[in-house]
């Protein structure tokens, strides 16, 4: 009696799991942003590539990027990044994996055995193109409400420190390993403010926005888009890319933004 018990018991369990569905984590599909840097000498001043682009200007802000003097965050991939909006109480940090050199199948494979999937709304999945190069990357971003340690015209860098050790996610923080990544936050110092300023615009029938970036005397202007379809990515960066190389409007340094700031 007590064997057939211990059997109807072993017969309930495999039927239990048999009628639980079993639902296997999304593959990963990132989106696309499609970049390109304008070449500032091919127009009179900013008013005019405003006027081109039917620009709408959007929002002013602050940028800087966290890392140590030796920017081992930055050897290693990851970038820490935080945005302080003009005129309201917005503000965030970034965190983010990039994956330089890497084939996008290659970089996601990695991902996922990291045990990122696509179901995971609160992170970006992103596959940059600038100067004709795929870059997969991770991020995710943190907000929070300004106050007398984070405004427009000054932060507290170890206030920001702080921050980014609270918040950071428990994914990100233990890519590689927890203690290394939050003792090597311990020694960021602050890269910037770049004075940002964003736009929305057209080019080539193409929603664009773009952005004015300022640090240390220097400028760089961007002009991006972003979809969620391979094939339109595909369609757009090559347009854009005629386009702006026939009209001389193609600036030969594609540096990104983060290298723009934290290269000087």
């Amino acid at each position: 009696m007590k064997r057939v018990a211990v059997f109807f018991t072993f017969l309930l369990s495999i039927m239990a799991c048999l009628a639980t569905p079993v639902f296997a984590k999304s593959s990963i599909k990132p989106g696309y942003e499609v970049k390109f840097n304008l070449d500032l000498n091919a127009f009179p001043d900013l008013t005019e590539i405003l006027q081109i682009f039917e620009a709408t200007h959007d929002e002013n802000l602050k940028v800087y990027y966290f890392d140590t003097p030796e920017q081992t965050f930055r050897k290693n991939h990851y970038i820490h990044r935080l945005r302080v909006y003009e005129g309201d109480k917005k503000a965030n940090l970034t965190y983010k994996k990039v994956f330089p050199g890497m084939e996008i199948t290659d970089a996601i494979e990695e991902a996922y055995s990291k045990g990122f999937h696509g179901d995971m709304n609160h992170y970006k999945f992103e596959n940059d193109r600038k100067e004709r190069i795929d870059t997969f990357s991770i991020s995710r971003k943190e907000k929070f409400k300004k106050n007398n340690q984070i405004n427009f015209d000054d932060i507290n860098p170890s206030y920001a420190i702080s921050l980014f050790k609270e918040e950071a996610p428990k994914k990100y923080e233990g890519w590689d390993n927890k203690i290394w990544y939050q003792e090597t936050l311990n020694d960021t110092i602050p890269y910037g403010p770049a004075s940002v300023q964003t736009y929305t615009g057209y080019f080539l029938g193409t929603e664009a926005d773009i952005e004015i970036w300022t640090y240390q005397g220097d400028t760089v202007v961007e002009i991006s888009t972003k979809t969620a379809k391979k094939s339109e990515a595909d369609q757009i960066e090559k347009a854009w890319f005629q386009e702006l190389s026939h009209l001389n409007w193609l600036s030969t340094d594609q540096a990104s933004k983060t290298n723009f700031v934290m290269d000087r």
